[in-house]
């Protein structure tokens, strides 16, 4: 195997094909054009960004799985592909503003779910970070990293040198200026300040592959341990995701083990839904929460009806279920202070749900601890009732109990 060949940090020219009847376009961003595909439907677009010199197609494997769930974008950056150069320098900020620019013509919604590889990584990065509202999910296929040559050095800096010495002697004349570039970044071990990146999902993905005769430093057990420590110093800022380490790919995972890229998308995509859903659910409580602030002062005010009226909207409002409502009563039930709004809630839940034995027993239940005896009884008969056409065996022995309780306390009157 030639050097050339073996070098993969930044080059990978492929060949892959996208296996969907979708056609690609030519989507004008300026002062040149670029090469765009869309395909697949779903909540989330998922935008991939290839590495170094590789043009959309290294993504097929990946992309033609994923786009069965989600809406997928691919294209080539400027110069790859049948993308047009870009006729000013190429730079990383260039290459950010045609992305931004291309999301915008093509008329993409978010929310998205950036894939980067390689060099393709600080182009999502910048883009994450520049539009955090937009980015729900963050997957990184053994991502370039701008401290890496500065690694390297330190670990054997004559080798070092000699690696980016061949990656510019092999880098075609079309991307030396962008090679140029990168080159800059790694001198100064920074990438531009494009902001923060936001605390959302993430994956990382890491090749360990051990080489027979490594001909690069990067490639020898110490080049590697520098790559895996940098990948897991860089995954340590998020909170949710996963870093994945594999021995099986070389620096091209997405072409040799697809279904570990298709896996961290799907994995992004799961933590990003369920984090959606919590922030839903956080912000409805916010709502009911103000709403039952506002009942418990009509309930001191002795303005019942309006108390009634103001929970009952909250809660309709809220498109919660009969088993959330009653976890949300039952919470209220626990607190002296706001037992009176609970019992106005667990008597929402009988109205709206009114073929549950469980909401009757639970509104039994909440009377019964309030004292109201009388009312309390009423409830867990309709809810035995109810329990004993549905079979229900165990609020029927729950209702049973909580009657016996009641007639027990008229008893020892």
């Amino acid at each position: 195997m030639t050097i050339k060949k073996t070098f993969l940090l930044l080059f990978f020219f492929g060949n892959m094909t996208l296996a969907t009847a979708q056609q690609t376009k030519m989507t004008n961003v300026g002062d040149h054009s670029l090469e765009m595909i869309q395909a697949g439907a779903g909540e989330y677009t998922v935008i991939f960004e290839s590495g170094f010199g590789t043009d959309y197609k290294v993504w097929g494997n990946v992309a033609s799985e994923v786009m069965n769930t989600n809406q997928v974008m691919l294209y080539s950056r400027a110069g790859t592909g049948k993308s047009e150069p870009n006729p000013k320098p190429q730079t990383l900020e260039a290459a950010v503003q045609d992305l931004i620019t291309l999301i915008d013509r093509a008329n993409l919604k978010p929310p998205f779910i950036l894939v980067g590889h390689s060099y393709g990584a600080f182009i999502i990065r910048a883009y994450a970070a520049q539009h955090p509202d937009k980015v729900k999910g963050l997957v990184f296929v053994d991502p370039a990293h701008e401290r890496m040559m500065q690694e390297l050095k330190k670990a054997d800096y004559a080798k070092a040198v000699k690696d980016m010495e061949l990656q510019n002697s092999f880098t075609p004349d079309r991307f030396k200026q962008e090679n140029e570039a990168i080159n800059r970044i790694f001198e100064k071990a920074a990438l531009p300040d494009f902001g923060k990146l936001p605390q959302v999902p993430a994956v990382v993905l890491t090749s360990v592959q051990k080489m027979a005769n490594p001909e690069l430093f990067l490639h020898e057990p110490k080049g590697v341990e520098v790559w895996r420590a940098l990948h897991s110093e860089f995954f340590s800022q998020f909170t949710s995701g996963a870093h994945v380490i594999t021995a099986n790919s070389s620096h091209n995972i997405h072409r040799e083990e697809p279904e570990l890229v298709i896996n961290a998308i799907s994995q992004v995509v799961q933590e990003a839904t369920k984090k959606k859903a919590r922030q839903e659910h956080e912000a409805k409580m916010t709502a009911l929460d103000d709403k039952f602030v506002q009942a418990a002062v009509y309930l001191k005010q002795r303005k019942e009806p309006k108390a009634e009226a103001v929970v009952f909207d909250g809660l309709k409002g809220s498109g919660f279920g009969e088993r959330t409502i009653n976890t949300i009563a039952y919470q209220y039930l626990n607190n002296p202070a706001t037992m009176p709004v609970a019992l106005l809630i667990f008597k929402y839940n009988t109205m709206a749900y009114a073929g549950s034995a469980n909401a009757f027993d639970s509104y039994g239940e909440a009377l019964l601890k309030q004292g109201s005896l009388k009312q309390a009884e009423e409830q867990f008969q309709k809810a035995i009732e109810l329990a004993t056409a549905a079979k229900d065996a165990s609020t029927l022995k729950n209702s049973k109990s909580n009657l016996e309780k009641i007639n027990q306390q008229k008893r020892s009157r």
